[in-house]
């Protein structure tokens, strides 16, 4: 995945910045490329994660966990009240439904109810949740805040100091591990414009006002796409005839409310 400049620009010039220039992007070292860098999956993940955006709905069907599977793999134990455990997808951001009104809990990648092998509707966030580093040949003790190092359980975790002779290593910006490119409609790419805009008003001129001003325009933003998703549901529910006509919602003249 790469990151969407057009959605930059438009996000810095919300924030009251010139956009990027080209020349910008191509400097490793742009104090300004990497305030994007910084703020730009996190607000991506978080807008997904956050609400029911129509757009990025995704079903998919979940097998049950056995007793057996979570021995063999070391998986979490099902400690709670409910009879099923499964594991959730790796591209999910938020679960909408399951079986479209089951109860279900969530916690950590793992989903609870009482149904087995079920279907469930949930916000898709492309992230696998794993980056590409490479190593850095010739670190810069004044930049340590960037590099990361492989600990004693061979993972990567942040670098607090510098110590000479340590291998250093950089997440490799231009591919995040996203399953493709995120397709953004509309109220979602404002959504995402205004909370990058926010951040970045925020890190380069340490100005609240605007900061403010940005957040709360999102949060217009997303509470008028919820609306209308709410909307555009009770409508198929109740056989709204525009909706039953466009969507193919009938069959042998019944509505069929499973969507």
């Amino acid at each position: 995945m790469n990151i969407d400049r057009d959605l930059v620009a438009r996000a810095f010039t919300k924030a009251g910045e010139e956009p990027i220039t080209d020349t910008e992007w191509s400097d490793a070292e742009s104090s300004r490329v990497r305030v994007v860098k910084e703020f730009y999956l996190a607000t991506l993940l978080e807008a997904l994660s956050s609400y029911d955006w129509t757009s990025q709905k995704k079903r998919a069907w979940l097998t049950a966990i056995t007793p057996e599977e979570v021995d063999a793999e070391e998986a979490e134990e099902n400690l709670t009240g409910y009879a099923f455990m499964y594991a959730l997808p790796m591209d999910c951001a938020k679960v909408i439904a399951v079986n479209d009104g089951e109860p279900y809990i969530v916690e950590g990648g793992f989903l609870f109810c009482d149904k087995e092998n079920v279907v469930i509707l949930y916000v898709r966030n492309y992230f696998t949740g794993r980056y590409v580093f490479e190593e850095v040949e010739n670190p810069d003790p004044e930049d340590i805040d960037k590099y990361y190092i492989i600990n004693a359980e061979g993972e990567y975790e942040k670098a607090e100091s510098y110590i000479m002779g340590t291998t250093y290593y950089v997440i490799v910006e231009e591919d995040y591990n996203f399953y493709g490119q995120p397709v953004l409609d509309p109220e979602l790419s404002a959504y995402i414009e205004c909370k990058l805009a926010a951040g970045i008003a925020l890190k380069l001129t340490g100005g609240t006002d605007k900061y403010q001003m940005l957040y709360n325009e999102a949060r217009l933003i997303a509470d008028g796409a919820m609306k209308r998703s709410a909307e555009q549901a009770k409508n198929k529910h109740k056989g709204n005839k525009w909706w039953t006509d466009q969507l193919g919602l009938t069959n042998g003249g019944e509505i069929n409310a499973y969507n």
